[in-house]
């Protein structure tokens, strides 16, 4: 089980000298472009499964994310991850299957693994630049998780009033 927490971004120069300084971080990727296409199928309401087609274009590879939610809102998803030969023609097969598309998440991501944590900075298009902290564990794990979640970021200068409980996606549905 995945569990993340986020964060929006109010000092990039900060957050940037603070990584610096954490024993042992390794970047894992820089400037990535992400293009992440949700999906749901039409007579679903609230989204319990999520399907999600990620198209990198540094790599030009593209990843199949099921997600299904815990019981601990939108810090923790089961998911799995399967690489896609043909992105195009998956999406067209959901659409073509009763899926309609429910939100697209375009992003620049650098990321870093520290401990058993990865930390990503997201610059997304319409929404700005956040860090995002996940860490896998059990459900049994979940709040004790969420609190070295909740350490680290404090570790980074990150205040505890900017944590957003809310993914990417909830956050770009409420703008619209």
């Amino acid at each position: 089980m995945e569990i993340e927490l986020r964060a929006k971004i109010s000092n990039e120069k900060l957050l940037d000298e603070k990584l610096k300084q954490l024993p042992g971080i390794l970047e894992k990727k820089s400037g990535e472009r992400q293009v992440d296409l949700y999906f749901k199928h039409e007579g679903e309401e609230n989204e319990k499964m999520v399907i999600r087609i990620r198209k990198n274009y540094e790599n030009n590879e593209a990843t199949l994310t099921l997600k299904s939610k815990s019981r601990h809102d939108d810090i923790a998803w089961q998911d799995f991850d399967t690489p896609i030969v043909d992105p195009d023609r998956l999406e067209e097969l959901l659409l073509n299957s009763g899926y309609i598309y429910f939100c697209l998440i375009d992003k620049i991501r650098q990321s870093f693994s520290y401990k058993e944590f990865e930390i990503n900075i997201d610059n997304i298009r319409d929404l700005g630049l956040f860090i995002e902290i996940e860490k896998n564990g059990t459900e049994n794990e979940v709040e004790v998780i969420r609190k070295q979640i909740m350490d680290l970021l404090a570790l980074l200068g990150v205040a505890e009033n900017a944590i957003i409980n809310q993914g990417y996606v909830q956050l770009a549905v409420s703008q619209e």
